[in-house]
């Protein structure tokens, strides 16, 4: 089991492995630069603050932000966090469980906690936390992951 890195050592590889996905020509959401970005602070060992910022383009017919938007947003902020605590260039999704806890607002700016729970020799597990900006006491949306480590 690898140890949780600190925060900051863990925002520098971070940092890399988002300058690898911004070198490919994948036009998948969430870009990084664009849509999303790595939030400079100092948290918990083992995670990372992203931020998102959501637009009409993101709505479901109910006028909130859709489900699969939140979902993949997730993902990729938990694949990041794993890709730079277990210094893998990608980490695969292998499982993940998204909770909808409340409607995710359009036209609003988001933070995303990802965390590792846990690293071993093939997998990392991961959990992540969407919240309004300023209020991360206010959970919109809870999940967890499970990623494959290539050695």
């Amino acid at each position: 089991m690898t140890e949780l890195m600190p925060s900051r050592e863990l925002h520098r590889y971070a940092q890399e492995s988002i300058a690898l996905r911004l070198r490919s020509d994948a036009q998948a959401w969430p870009r990084f630069g664009r849509d999303v970005t790595l939030v400079d602070e100092d948290g918990p060992d083992g995670s990372l603050l992203f931020a998102c910022r959501t637009d009409p383009s993101m709505s479901n017919p109910l006028g909130m932000v859709h489900g699969g938007v939140t979902a993949s947003l997730v993902d990729t902020c938990m694949g990041v966090t794993c890709s730079a605590q277990c210094g893998r260039a990608a980490t695969p999704t292998v499982s993940m469980t998204v909770n909808y806890v409340r409607p995710v607002p359009l036209n609003s700016e988001l933070r995303v906690r990802a965390s590792t729970v846990r690293v071993g020799c093939s997998t990392g597990h991961m959990s992540a936390e969407v919240f309004p900006a300023g209020s991360p006491e206010r959970i919109l949306a809870s999940a967890t992951g499970v990623y494959a480590i290539r050695r």
